[in-house]
């Protein structure tokens, strides 16, 4: 399973992507009972009456309400065909700078959902493997993650990660910044759902060959009253660019304190470019180009993770199931 911020996508062994949905809740916020769980639960972002409340149980790939976390996963996993499994084992990816209490919480998000037993993998690792790169290599390799809730940046060698970082701008920032920008610069209210719209539509951090545009329809922010405004491809370069200079700043930052055998393998090796965060438009191109690294990725980024965590899927045996400490082992390398 991997259990993203925005997306929760499940594998099961034999049979592929058994499923891919938003990870959002819709609960009563009086009795805190879940309505519904998934992508009909998204629909109701920004439009559920005061007796509902739409919710994302996990931030950053840290969970932030166990429980619902749990009724989540239980809900996927059943939807997934694992609900005629009994008890079946689950490996989860976490990300690189998971605390111990963050294991914990995931570990038991799983048992509560109906697992046997819990395995945890590191994202990186996952990542690299999906987009078709040996993690367990010597030669080091830079995977840039980016989700929903945050970018995850972890050089990685011998199947370890020896430097990571993480930082809140990814999928999410990105539409808050379109969200800002038409309010301040249009005058315009909308809903980060509409933001997101956005984004995928007309949004990129480079120059498009045809500048493309898009009739937007919110809340004149002065009136209160319906309106619309046509946005365009240019005018969103600017606020997305520099999303993806933080990013870039970021990774040079990694690069600073990491072993200097590694980042000269860079040149080889590349970037690995997962998530759904890597498919704006221009975001391979750009790190590529500043970086002076080629930029490796999938067709479909997205799944970069699970499927790198389905190839373990047969080696559960030799794992160690349970919180791993991931954040105390790497304590020697830090």
């Amino acid at each position: 399973m991997d259990l993203g911020t925005s997306s929760v996508l499940v594998y099961r062994q034999g049979k592929g992507i058994m499923l891919r949905e938003p990870s959002v809740v819709a609960i009563r916020r009086q009795s805190g009972q879940v309505v519904s769980v998934g992508q009909k639960a998204r629909d109701m972002l920004g439009r559920t009456p005061e007796t509902l409340l739409a919710v994302r149980p996990v931030r950053g790939g840290v969970i932030t309400d166990c429980e619902i976390t749990s009724v989540m996963a239980r809900t996927f996993l059943k939807r997934a065909g694992a609900g005629s499994m009994l008890r079946p084992n689950l490996l989860i990816c976490v990300p690189p700078l998971v605390s111990e209490l963050e294991e914990r919480a995931v570990v038991d998000a799983g048992l509560q959902a109906g697992a046997s037993k819990v395995y945890l993998m590191e994202q990186p690792i996952a990542a690299a493997a999906g987009a078709g790169v040996d993690p367990n290599s010597p030669k080091g390799t830079l995977v840039v993650d980016i989700g929903g809730g945050t970018t995850d940046i972890a050089v990685i060698s011998m199947g370890a990660v020896v430097r990571a970082v993480s930082i809140r701008i990814a999928g999410d920032s990105c539409d808050d910044a379109i969200q800002g920008y038409l309010k301040q610069e249009r005058d315009l209210l909308v809903g980060l759902s509409t933001a997101e719209q956005i984004k995928c539509a007309i949004g990129g951090v480079l120059p498009r060959e045809e500048n493309l545009s898009m009739m937007v329809r919110g809340r004149r922010v002065s009136s209160g009253l319906p309106a619309c405004e046509t946005i365009t491809s240019e005018e969103l370069i600017p606020l997305l660019r520099e999303q993806a200079e933080q990013i870039l700043t970021a990774i040079c930052g990694l690069m600073e304190i990491t072993p200097p055998e590694l980042v000269g393998d860079l040149t080889e090796t590349g970037i690995v470019l997962a998530g759904g965060g890597s498919r704006l438009y221009g975001m391979d191109a750009y790190l590529s180009n500043e970086l002076g690294l080629e930029a490796h990725g999938s067709e479909d980024p997205e799944t970069c993770v699970i499927m790198g965590t389905s190839r373990m899927l047969g080696n559960l045996k030799r794992m160690q199931d349970g919180p791993i400490n991931i954040a105390r082992r790497r304590r020697g390398l830090a």
